[in-house]
């Protein structure tokens, strides 16, 4: 009795030991991630010293390859730093464009079991994009960057000890000012144009992750 006993708690010791996320693990993932956008931009034009402003809102799809690592720093919490770069899918192909994003990432594990988890996470970083409209009028090209703020929820599967697969939903929003305004080959002095996007959307995000 007394070893079944024994043999009872060490089983259960086991189970309640292995997780999906533990002190000192790394995650690594690569995917992908198609996102729905609403955009807001803010335009400011100075005409003869006075400035017109004029905001038009619209839609944008995302396509993006997204980069990340997670370290375990107890077993309900990792950190981790990601990359993710792609563009903005013009059905018509008028406009060239690339964004590339960079940031820090806290996870928490609400529930971490040993081949799944269900994590929710936040992104705080850095975006860049540029546009290139071929066919507009003077060729304009933008150069934004700023900062974005994003929580996601998924979960986690692992299919032996080390390969699985990540599916996560995503919120992601974007400041960000523009930089650099070309038009037929020169840069306009901010004072004379400015302008500001902000890009808020959900992403669905499937990835590939291996656990060392």
């Amino acid at each position: 009795m007394k070893q079944l006993i024994a043999l009872a708690a060490l089983l259960l010791s086991t189970l309640l030991s292995a997780q999906y996320n533990e002190k000192g693990s790394v995650h690594l993932s690569i995917g992908g991630n198609l996102g729905a956008h609403a955009t807001e931009y803010d335009q400011t034009v100075t005409i003869l010293g006075v400035p017109v402003r004029q905001t038009s809102t619209g839609a944008a799809v995302t396509a993006t390859l997204p980069i990340e690592v997670q370290f375990g720093i107890a077993p309900r919490f990792s950190l981790g730093l990601y990359g993710e770069f792609g563009r903005y899918v013009d059905s018509v192909e008028t406009k060239k464009n690339s964004t590339a994003m960079m940031g820090l990432s806290p996870r928490f594990y609400l529930v971490n079991g040993e081949h799944f988890a269900w994590m929710l996470g936040l992104h705080l970083g850095a975006t860049a994009l540029h546009i290139d409209d071929v066919n507009g009028l003077g060729s304009p090209k933008s150069k934004f960057s700023g900062s974005h703020f994003g929580i996601s929820t998924g979960v986690g599967f692992l299919f032996g000890e080390t390969v699985g697969l990540q599916l996560q939903l995503r919120y992601l929003a974007h400041q960000l000012p523009l930089r650099e305004y070309e038009l037929f080959d020169r840069v306009l002095n901010s004072k004379l144009y400015d302008a500001d996007l902000k890009v808020r959307g959900i992403g669905v995000q499937l990835a590939l992750h291996i656990r060392l």
